[in-house]
């Protein structure tokens, strides 16, 4: 009996400290940091390029708020299978601060670059290949805009050629 009320408070304890871990973790941080933020409002979009979803691709916002607090911020999304994305600032989906933003998007993928004989000792680099037009990249070059409000709803559809 002695083993079992052993085995019972050792049980009881990991439950109350397991608790304990998840509550504490998951508890919103307002330290003076979080408090300097300027406030960020959902915003969510899909990227089309060449008339189907664009997955894999990275999108960023860049505030040009006239407010100090907000103006040069950069959100990112990453768009889903189907061209989906929403954006974060300062966390997991919590949005993009109020004002104008210039938008720019990027896609692509890394392709191995080896000499004719390669060296099994090198580690090659691996060359990246744009996969969507090179004016997108750049916020000045995109022409890609967008307007959030903190009335909401905020979803941008970005139609790239």
């Amino acid at each position: 009996a002695m083993i079992i009320r052993t085995s019972a408070i050792r049980l009881a304890c990991i439950c109350v400290l397991f608790t304990a871990t998840i509550v504490g973790c998951t508890k919103r941080v307002d330290d003076k940091w979080t408090k300097m933020r300027p406030q960020v409002f959902p915003a969510t979009g899909t990227v089309i390029y060449q008339g189907k979803p664009c997955g894999g691709a990275t999108v960023m916002f860049e505030s040009n708020s006239p407010d100090d607090k907000a103006r040069g911020k950069v959100a990112i999304g990453h768009t889903d299978s189907a061209g989906f994305f929403r954006m974060k600032t300062f966390k997991e989906y919590e949005g993009v601060v109020a004002g104008p933003h210039r938008i720019s998007v990027t896609k692509s993928e890394f392709i191995q670059n080896l000499p004719p004989n390669p060296d099994p000792t090198i580690d090659y680099p691996l060359i990246e290949k744009p996969l969507l037009p090179a004016k997108y990249k750049e916020f000045q070059t995109s022409g890609l805009t967008a307007d959030v409000s903190s009335d909401g709803p905020n979803s941008f559809p970005l139609t790239l050629e």
